[in-house]
């Protein structure tokens, strides 16, 4: 019997029963309204009250248990960012107080006005994509298909949209196929681990931009440029025949396995065929050095083994994937004739007397939306996870829950000897395809030391004289094959602003991807030289640097080698439309210093650039440390019995320099940091944490950003003297009446800054906490650090998407 049966039957009784719900129901509302406060809570209460200790992860943990698979779900744009939080108390000046409240009627012209601040905004611009569709499709060819046209067609959209509806479309097929229905299928989902691998075709032309070739391709073949074109543009005029054939000169049987690619002529190629590297002395132009890497990479770069989706949470993970099985480009392919298939379009004939239902014709165009079928999949299907059987499993649940990670020093020992690796994998009955590679990659690299070993990565050299080479720089820092123009340099239709933008976008979204898919595949690194010295500073990337370094553990890099070179990692697609090509150095297993600049392991190629991320390995060898160590032991002590570890270059270190590593923010990414920093970037960059001013570039402590010269100077108040020096400079922006004035007159560092405040705030707060007054290293309070590390989320892009700054934004708001 319930309690309202025993109470009398009165009006009394009713009011007193209404009485206890209103009660109960106000305590509901108290208790549900803590529980909120409580979940939103700023840091500044978390730093102060006592929570239970948690241990820094160990690489020796225990398996832990496998998560449930679930479906990413994409970010509200409120959740993705970081809010601004005031994470010291100290009080604020009056004029601080007064800046303050100026900066928030700034910030909300920008909210307010999306027009003239569209870099604020780094959602998708255009996901759709109009088409004519019958262009695409063996049925309709005619002159105008792409099969037969010589120009190339390329754009993103269309490469996802067909790509991630052939994925849908497979793991249903698959799914059907299976008798194992009870492990295949969780709820009313496909579980993408429980099916047997994809593989589908690939081909350069869809997955990169080559159309650059189409004021060539559009030429008759006799007016197109040839090799000695390249000759004459090249330094010495050299023979270029050893990288370069004229499209005149390749034979027959050498076109066959160019049209089984998808072209149906030799006028379908450039006049020149480029098949190899031009050696460095015999550098050329920019434009000629673009051409150059698009002849490859349509005629000679292999494809990639695999392909990696970045699923679109970064939370619970996960990946679609996809095995390359052939070279064939889209155009009349028969994955858009299921892509059209699948949007409900017949490529049947229409009905006639002998057919009882009606086809639905394909229209002359149709709308492709990328994001609606990538919807669709997350939907339908669980997208792979690593298993507790995989090398980096622990590593990844480690890392997405931020934990401190110690390192022992087993993974910086080299495992046995070449000969030994080289002799276990013949033992085996088969090996797939990576750990083919891996064996092809030990066999080469048995035949050499690290005295005469070949040198494996290879730059795009350009003519440093050339007037429009603004930064009279050598190309260096591209990798020559998928090479787009050197960031700095003069382009017709682009201001430098412009380029600046596309410089932070490409550095900004290679960062970001590198640590999503590290994090995904729980494979270990750390940033180190430049992009560490930059973390310092405020939490950014330098603006005036495109190196971005980074570091593991040996076995960490044996284990990207063996599962994941020449892997295409495809950015988030509800983020953007990036590629990068992860790539490992086949001499990785030579650990002494090289003589041959092989100093680099691996890379992580943006491949609509050419820009990359060097990754350096550490490990044991018999290589001594430069005398410099000796010379500056006050600052790096190598010690006397220590193992000491070393790249390939000339950097060495101690276990204890390197780990525990903890996590923090770069550019609002993030990452892993080393043990003891201040002293090894004193070491590495004497005036490296002192100097306010680096090649015209100023850092303003009042922003906490780097501002070029070019900014400031319009609006410094010259001196008596008329001399204005740096320390003139650096001195009036102390004020906060100039620094609003700075912001008032350049939009474009007012938006900088409405990006950066919240990132570059915290990470004043996180060197608070990390390092003392002189600015050295302290002791981690890990209770302190376990309070704090829920800050460490990827916050949604910084950054625009290359593509749609490039080729629609730019465009729309370009001013000369």
């Amino acid at each position: 019997m319930s309690f309202v049966n025993y109470m009398p039957s009165s009006k009394r009784s009713l009011k007193l029963v209404k009485f206890v719900i209103i009660v109960i129901a106000v305590f509901n509302l108290l208790y549900f309204t803590l529980v909120s406060n409580s979940a939103t809570s700023s840091i500044n209460k978390l730093l102060f009250e006592p929570q239970d200790e948690q241990q820094p992860a160990q690489q020796s943990q225990a398996p832990m248990p496998e998560p449930a698979p679930e479906v990413p779900e994409v970010p509200d744009k409120e959740e993705a960012e970081v809010v601004v939080l005031d994470y010291s108390n100290i009080e604020k000046s009056p004029e601080e107080v007064r800046f303050n409240e100026q900066l928030g009627q700034k910030f909300n012209q920008i909210k307010s006005d999306p027009r003239k601040y569209f870099m604020v905004n780094t959602e998708l611009t255009e996901p759709k994509l109009k088409v004519n569709i019958k262009n695409f499709l063996k049925k309709y060819e005619d002159a105008d298909s792409w099969i037969n046209k010589n120009e190339l067609f390329y754009d993103p959209r269309f490469t996802l949209a067909v790509y991630l509806n052939e994925l849908k479309l497979k793991y249903k097929e698959l799914s059907k196929a299976s008798n194992d229905k009870k492990n295949v299928l969780v709820g009313n989902k496909i579980n993408s681990n429980e099916v047997p691998a994809i593989s589908l075709p690939f081909n350069w032309a869809d997955w990169m931009d080559l159309t650059v070739l189409n004021n060539q391709l559009g030429k008759p073949i006799d007016q197109r440029i040839k090799c000695l074109d390249i000759s004459k543009d090249s330094h010495n005029s050299p023979d270029v025949s050893y990288f370069c054939r004229n499209n005149e000169d390749i034979l027959d049987v050498e076109w066959e396995d160019f049209f089984k690619a998808g072209f149906r002529n030799k006028t379908q190629f450039p006049g020149f065929i480029i098949h190899s590297h031009e050696d460095y002395d015999h550098y050329c132009s920019n434009d000629y050095r673009v051409l150059q890497a698009k002849s490859y990479a349509m005629t000679s770069l292999l494809n990639p083994l695999k392909v990696i989706i970045l699923s679109a949470d970064e939370s619970t993970g996960g990946t679609f994937e996809f095995n390359v099985d052939s070279n064939t480009r889209l155009a009349s392919s028969k994955m858009v004739d299921r892509f059209v298939e699948s949007q409900g379009y017949s490529l049947k004939e229409p009905r006639s007397i002998f057919t009882s239902k009606a086809a639905n014709p394909v229209p002359d165009s149709i709308v492709l939306d990328h994001l609606s079928i990538w919807q669709e999949l997350n939907d339908q299907v669980l997208p792979q996870y690593l298993s507790s059987k995989d090398f980096g499993y622990n590593n990844s649940l480690a890392m997405r829950k931020k934990s401190i990670v110690t390192l022992g020093e087993e993974k910086f020992k080299y495992p046995g000897s070449i000969k030994s690796q080289i002799d276990d994998l013949k033992q085996q009955k088969s090996l797939n395809r990576h750990e083919q590679m891996y064996l092809d990659g030990l066999e080469e690299c048995s035949k050499y030391d690290n005295t005469n070993e070949i040198r494996y990565f290879k730059m795009a050299t350009i003519n440093p004289s050339d007037p429009h080479n603004k930064e009279r720089e050598w190309g260096w820092h591209y990798d020559w094959r998928y090479f787009s123009g050197a960031l700095n340099y003069e382009k017709p239709g682009w201001n430098q602003q412009e380029m600046t933008h596309r410089t932070n976008i490409i550095l900004d979204r290679l960062l970001r991807n590198w640590q999503r898919f590290s994090i995904e595949k729980g494979i270990i690194t750390w940033i180190m030289h430049g992009p560490l010295l930059s973390w310092y500073w405020n939490g950014l990337l330098f603006p005036f640097d495109n190196d971005i370094d980074i570091q593991m553990p040996i076995d960490e890099l044996l284990n990207l080698a063996k599962n994941y070179n020449q892997t295409l990692v495809v950015e988030n697609p509800s983020e953007g439309y990036g590629k990068y090509l992860i790539e490992v150095n086949s001499y990785i297993h030579n650990r002494g210093v090289s003589d041959q600049q092989n100093h680099i392991d691996a890379r992580f190629i943006d491949v609509d650039s050419g820009i990359y991320i060097d990754i350096t390995a550490l490990s044991n060898s018999s290589a001594k440390p430069p005398k410099e160590y000796e010379e500056k032991k006050e600052l790096v002590d190598l010690g006397e019995d220590k193992l000491i570890f070393n790249d390939r270059r000339k950097h060495f270190y101690t276990l204890d320099q390197i780990g525990p590593l903890k996590f923090s923010m770069l550019t609002g990414i993030p990452v892993l940091v080393p043990h003891q920093i201040a002293n090894r970037l004193k070491f590495e960059y004497s005036k490296g944490l002192s100097a306010y001013e680096y090649g015209g570039w100023f850092f303003i402590k009042k922003l906490n950003l780097w501002v070029h010269k070019s900014d400031l100077e319009p609006i410094v108040d010259k001196p008596e003297n008329g001399e204005i020096t740096k320390e003139h400079i650096l001195k009036q922006f102390e004020s906060y009446d100039k620094v609003l004035l700075l912001l008032e007159s350049n939009q474009e560092l007012l938006q900088e800054y409405y990006l950066t405040k919240s990132l570059t705030h915290f990470h004043d707060f996180q060197k608070s906490v990390l390092f003392d007054d002189q600015g050295l290293d302290k002791p981690l309070n890990i209770e302190q650090y376990n309070r704090y590390k829920k800050e460490f989320k990827m916050i949604k892009p910084l950054r625009k998407a290359l593509f749609d700054y490039e080729k629609i934004e730019r465009v729309k708001h370009h001013t000369n």
